[in-house]
């Protein structure tokens, strides 16, 4: 049957009908050039892509896999790919850069000031790189460089020697940041035989490096590892709470007995772990200062702790309170700290005299020139600086009037001494007479019990800390006694006419 299509049969079809038929045409025409265009840039996508090193995402839970975002690009795919097509015999080097204290500038600065600091360490470490050798920014602050060259214990310390070179030797442009990195070198087909493992066991070796000291290189040993094994897996999960956001601060007051005022408070780091719940110090803080991430601590903990005397400050009268942070040495031998401490107290507008630095291992920090001059710039800034180290044979006696300390602790083992009688009360008692004869504020620790207040108190001593007080408390409870202490003026006085 034939079908014949003339005027006569336009003219039957209604209005509505060609309306639709119109729509119809539109909707296909628009369908049609998203079409055209997603393969366009699909295209286009593939061409650029066959250009770039590529990123991979790295996912740092021990327990998860590598994620391929695009599984041609990244430079652990291309690590594999050249494994794969690799001679027989043939050793490559892989070398896993681990930037140090990361954390505080990540905290300091921009989003965009911290992309332009990572494209700027990316292009220093391309410049570097040979003809066929590959490098990567993997994520955050960890880069990847895949050595092809020529092997041999010679070549692999220089390439890593010159790896941290070039993030070292040249300020960044950004406000002239001093970076330096911890690097993990492992070694195909020795220590893996795949991209996934190498990664794997370079992420072990960083941990020892920055146990040593951060800035320099350390070479895979399984040996080694395996003795560390402990204290690895605990790295690992401390470098996840970090960027989880898992540490808190709790606060201990020092107590006035003679007033029942409180005149400070301790900073103490707690980690409040998502299975473990509030873990103490001693659970996590030995792994932290060998592998440096205390540093990161130091840095973060002072801005919180000025934050929230800034905010007390504001919602009521905080009397002459001072809150206090302790330092290790290796957070004091960061050059020019004591600069980037008054710099956070000023961006928050409160006078540095609010605050305390208590200096651990006093007499080592002494030793060290840049320790030493964060100590004294410290008393430049106005800041207070507390030790509770009397030095061999009680040396700090004699030092006493050119220490750079105003305030000296008594820590909790020379109370037990003098609870005990020990022969060393002598000295105690002499180090104490000095102290207050030299304007310093005397502090003893560790005070748990009636007795020991009783004791302490017939020395002259005020300013007290310890259990018998208050265990450390969170903020909530901390600044509820900064707004009103718990005890009064009569507190005390009748423990003490016992």
């Amino acid at each position: 049957m034939n079908f014949i299509f003339t005027l006569d049969t336009v003219s039957q079809t209604k209005p509505y009908e060609i309306v639709v038929a119109f729509l119809i045409i539109i909707i296909c025409a628009i369908i049609l050039f998203f079409l055209y265009r997603n393969v366009m840039n699909t295209i286009k996508s593939n061409q650029k892509e066959k250009h770039a090193v590529g990123f991979g995402e790295i996912n740092d839970d021990k327990n998860s896999k590598r994620k391929k975002v695009v599984l041609e690009n990244t430079i652990l795919t291309k690590i594999d790919s050249d494994i794969e097509n690799s001679e027989e015999g043939a050793l490559r080097v892989f070398f896993y850069i681990d930037l140090d204290n990361f954390t505080y500038i990540a905290d300091k600065y921009k989003e965009k000031d911290i992309s332009k600091i990572v494209k700027e360490i990316e292009k220093r470490l391309i410049k570097y790189s040979e003809g066929n050798s590959l490098t990567s920014h993997l994520e955050s602050d960890k880069f990847v460089y895949y050595y092809r060259g020529e092997v041999n214990n010679d070549k692999i310390q220089e390439v890593a020697e010159d790896l941290l070179s070039i993030i070292s030797k040249e300020p960044l442009k950004i406000d002239d940041i001093n970076m330096t990195a911890s690097i993990g070198v492992c070694v195909f087909p020795y220590d893996a035989i795949d991209a996934d493992g190498l990664l794997a066991e370079s992420k072990l070796a960083v941990y020892l490096a920055k146990k040593q000291g951060k800035n320099r290189y350390h070479l895979y040993s399984e040996e080694q590892i395996e003795k560390e094994r402990y204290n690895i897996d605990y790295y690992q999960d401390i470098k996840n709470s970090i960027g989880n956001d898992e540490f808190i601060l709790y606060y201990q007051p020092i107590v006035d007995i003679k007033t029942g005022s409180i005149i400070g408070m301790e900073s103490l780091l707690r980690w409040n772990h998502p299975e473990m719940g509030v873990l103490a110090p001693g659970k996590f803080l030995n792994v932290m200062d060998l592998t440096g991430d205390i540093t990161w601590f130091g840095m973060w903990g002072f801005e919180k702790i000025v934050s929230k005397y800034r905010d007390w400050s504001l919602d009521f009268k905080i009397r002459d309170l001072f809150l206090s942070v302790n330092l290790s040495p290796k957070q004091l031998y960061i050059e020019n700290l004591a600069e980037q401490f008054y710099e956070v107290t000023q961006k928050y507008d409160v006078q540095a005299d609010n605050f305390a630095f208590e200096i651990l291992d006093y007499y080592t920090v002494i030793e060290n020139e840049i320790g030493k001059k964060n100590i004294t710039d410290f008393r430049k800034y106005g800041f207070r600086v507390s030790i509770d180290e009397s030095g061999d044979n009680f040396q700090l006696i004699k030092e006493m009037k050119d220490v750079e300390a105003n305030i000296i602790k008594i820590p909790r083992t020379n109370l037990l001494m003098i609870m005990d009688d020990d022969p060393a009360v002598k000295q105690i008692k002499l180090l104490i007479k000095t102290a207050l004869e030299n304007k310093k504020i005397v502090i003893i620790e560790g005070v748990e019990t009636e007795e020991m207040l009783k004791k302490v108190a017939e020395w002259d001593l005020r300013f007290m800390q310890g259990f018998y007080f208050a265990k450390p408390v969170d903020e909530k409870e901390a600044r509820k006694m900064a707004e009103k202490s718990p005890w009064g003026l009569n507190s005390f006085k009748k423990i003490l006419k016992k």
